[in-house]
């Protein structure tokens, strides 16, 4: 059996790239802009964006979206990180929220740039966040 390790090495290293999403210091498409909000408002209508137009909604083949939500008080950022069930570890779409001022936040979406996870994603996110209505990408004109 010792012939068969590398073949086995080949493979886990093939499906490790397969089941990569956005990592830190990646080449992914991104938007940051500014809000006219507090950054935890921001994070309220970021966090309403996903749960409307990705985690609430039905998918053909039973594929569903979830999200992971961080609020960390003490450093002033938000973070949400939407992935497919049943692969939490593979983020499709995160959205980094500060603030700029007191009355201000800067967010930071980015996305996987595949499928639907795209320059659309990007713009439906950002009139939604900064509109505080959810605009899903397939509703755009």
């Amino acid at each position: 059996m010792p012939g068969c390790r590398p073949l086995l090495l080949a493979v886990l290293v093939c499906l490790g790239g397969c089941a990569s999403g956005i990592e830190s210091g990646g080449n992914f498409p991104s938007d940051t802009f500014d809000v006219s909000t507090p950054y935890d408002a921001a994070f309220r209508r970021a966090g309403e964006f996903v749960r409307v137009c990705h985690t609430e909604r039905e998918y053909p083949y039973g594929v569903q979206y979830r999200d992971s939500q961080k609020l960390d008080e003490q450093f002033a950022v938000g973070r949400i990180a939407i992935f497919k069930v049943p692969e939490p570890t593979v983020h499709l779409e995160t959205m980094e929220i500060k603030p700029k001022g007191k009355m201000d936040a800067t967010v930071t979406v980015t996305v996987l740039g595949k499928g639907m996870w795209d320059s659309r994603e990007l713009a439906a996110a950002r009139r939604s966040i900064q509109s505080a209505t959810p605009v899903c990408r397939d509703s755009q004109g």
